[in-house]
């Protein structure tokens, strides 16, 4: 399976989260204004959600690998690989 999300659907997941571990999540005063900080600093349009984005993708993409069973022949035998 491969899952690509542009920056619209990170931006998306991004204020998600972050926006639950705000609300629901006992932070000092703070740490709130830091996720703040660094949610802005993520905002749409910037170089930093771009890199999010595929920092984001990376990750994504190497939790599905991880977890997706293959099937790969060897020496006439089929093997499930990542089980």
């Amino acid at each position: 399976m491969n899952v690509i999300l542009n920056t619209d659907e990170a931006h998306a997941v991004l204020a998600l989260v972050s926006s639950q571990v705000i609300d629901h999540v006992e932070l000092s005063e703070a740490a709130r204004k830091a996720i703040r900080d660094w949610r802005r600093a993520h905002d749409v349009g910037t170089a930093g959600l771009d890199e999010f984005t595929g920092t984001l993708n990376v990750a994504l993409g190497n939790y599905i690998d991880e977890r997706t069973s293959r099937m790969m022949r060897v020496r006439g035998a089929l093997k499930v690989k990542g089980v």
